[in-house]
């Protein structure tokens, strides 16, 4: 088995392991896959998770050792997907790829874009953001776009999606928090249910708002705190995390720290409906951090549920009016 190949991970490590075999993970960001068997993990802070053989890639911080507990297939990366959205990439843009352009047309509908814009989507996943604001454009004429993600399977399922559009878009697979922004030469950046997940979010607002011209807007949607999905979500989850890092009121108080100022936010809402409850399971399993913690087998969730995000539209102020 290829894995370094069907997963399109930088294996650092794969083989197999005998009961009581231990394995030491150096201090970082790093993604354990147990194919076959079981193991636990420790880290050098004390905490504890048992891996067990599934779908799940479980993404691990710091340093620690993972003791193997029965005959046991494994595979040990680098995570430059920590949220390890990676290995389900084609899932995702299956399954949510058509909610989450909704989202993002309720971002753009009454959007002033002009010809020649220039465009940056943070965290662009399978590419739904994108996609919005180049149907935006059909009736203003061609503006610019790249779209900039860590995950590179989610970028080749947003090259795919956003081919043959007469608004041009690139993909790039980078890190948000290592990327060189150009100075005040953007017009506009939009995040699609990104903030509630980074650990980094000051540093990647601080960049973007100094890329950003005086007067350019920051478009994004996060989950709400009142959002049915998303307590769905940490109830199927196997065990304690913080998957979502933070609620509505810090992600504001980090925008308007950055420097911009809010012209108007609302709560959008849509309903996802599947034929039954493994099928939603299936969805959970899509959504990058979820499945790297796997999920409960002993709750079924229900086959249909709201989801609440708040739509939100920043600005940065113009020539005069800057902190």
């Amino acid at each position: 088995m290829d894995i370094a190949r069907i997963e399109g991970l930088n294996v650092r490590r794969a083989g197999r392991a005998e009961p009581g075999e231990t394995l030491a993970i150096p201090d970082g960001r790093h993604l354990l896959w147990i194919i076959e068997g079981s193991a636990g993990w420790q880290s050098s802070r004390g905490d504890e998770q048992l891996m067990e053989a599934d779908l799940a890639v479980f993404g691990v911080a710091g340093s620690g050792v993972v003791t193997f507990r029965t005959p046991s297939l494994y595979a040990w990366a680098d995570a430059g997907d920590p949220l390890g959205f990676d290995p389900r990439a084609a899932l995702y843009r299956q399954l949510l790829a058509s909610k989450n352009q909704g989202i993002g047309k309720g971002l753009v509908e009454d959007l002033p874009i002009n010809p020649g814009d220039l465009w940056v989507d943070m965290g662009t996943g399978t590419g739904a953001m994108v996609t919005a604001l180049q149907e935006r454009a059909r009736s203003i004429g061609p503006i610019w776009i790249l779209g900039v993600d860590r995950a590179g399977r989610m970028v080749d399922e947003a090259w795919e999606a956003s081919a043959n559009d007469q608004s041009p878009a690139w993909f790039v697979q980078h890190d948000l928090s290592d990327l060189s922004w150009p100075h005040r030469r953007v017009d506009g950046v939009s995040a699609l249910l990104l903030f509630h997940l980074v650990d980094d979010l000051d540093a990647i607002l601080q960049s973007a708002y100094q890329a950003l011209r005086p007067g350019g807007r920051l478009l994004y949607a996060i989950s709400a705190d009142s959002n049915p999905f998303l307590h769905m979500i940490m109830k199927q989850l196997r065990g304690p995390g913080d998957f979502f890092k933070r609620g509505q009121q810090k992600i504001e108080q980090a925008v308007l720290k950055a420097g911009f100022t809010i012209e108007r936010k609302w709560l959008y809402e849509d309903i996802i409906a599947l034929q039954n409850p493994e099928a939603m399971q299936d969805l959970i399993a899509s959504i990058g951090g979820p499945a790297s913690r796997g999920l409960r087998a002993d709750i079924l969730p229900p086959s249909a549920i709201p989801r609440v995000f708040q739509l939100v539209w920043a600005q940065k102020p113009h020539e005069g009016c800057e902190r």
